[in-house]
């Protein structure tokens, strides 16, 4: 982690620094209407430099044999730690990596999956917290829509909901503690979900 982790904070970005600098001077002139034009202006750009050539950050997880790293820095040294990872595994560890299983993915174009869940960069310019974009640039987990739709084909047939012949002796009261037990399991699991609604 040391060798990928670099620089404090990324380099202000230029274009939102002078988006900043006029809504500051139209706010000195009192023109309210400029001032606002120019707030919305600035929401449109990222408040830092994204491809930073003096910022690194690397952070992993791992649960069993299953590593998921985020890598924030050029495709082409994620490339190489990909193969100083693989290099080391063998010729240290003796263990071989699973080349299929192995991908890399951009986390603001697609989504890695990792445990069932999908792990990617949130984006959204409208979501404010004290005025600022809270959201932006914020890993996010996701229950993947194959996901969605593996759990809900035990309580469907052909697209439509069935009843459970097996229920069929419990009371009605039984049946409600159950169908609501394995809901809340679900739900529980994916509770950090961004889009934990889509259960409903």
């Amino acid at each position: 982690m040391p060798d990928y982790t670099k620089g404090d904070t990324r380099e202000r970005n230029p274009a939102y620094g002078q988006v900043a600098n006029q809504r500051q001077t139209a706010r000195r002139q009192g023109d309210l209407e400029r001032v606002r034009a120019l707030h919305k202006e600035r929401r449109k750009h990222p408040a830092t430099t994204q491809d930073d050539p003096g910022y690194r950050r690397l952070r992993y997880i791992r649960y069993a044999d299953d590593v998921l790293f985020g890598f924030a820095g050029p495709f082409e040294e994620a490339h190489q730690m990909k193969d100083k990872r693989a290099s080391f595994l063998q010729t240290e560890l003796k263990l071989t990596v699973s080349a299929e299983k192995t991908l890399m993915t951009h986390a603001h174009t697609g989504r890695a999956r990792f445990l069932g869940s999908a792990i990617g960069m949130m984006y959204r310019a409208t979501k404010l917290d004290r005025s600022r974009r809270s959201v932006n640039g914020a890993v996010g987990m996701y229950l993947p829509e194959d996901g969605i739709q593996a759990k809900r084909t035990r309580y469907l047939r052909d697209g439509k909901p069935i009843h459970r012949p097996a229920l069929q002796n419990d009371s009605e009261y039984d049946i409600l503690i159950r169908y609501q037990g394995e809901y809340r399991g679900l739900v529980q699991y994916d509770g950090l979900a961004q889009n934990l609604a889509q259960l409903g």
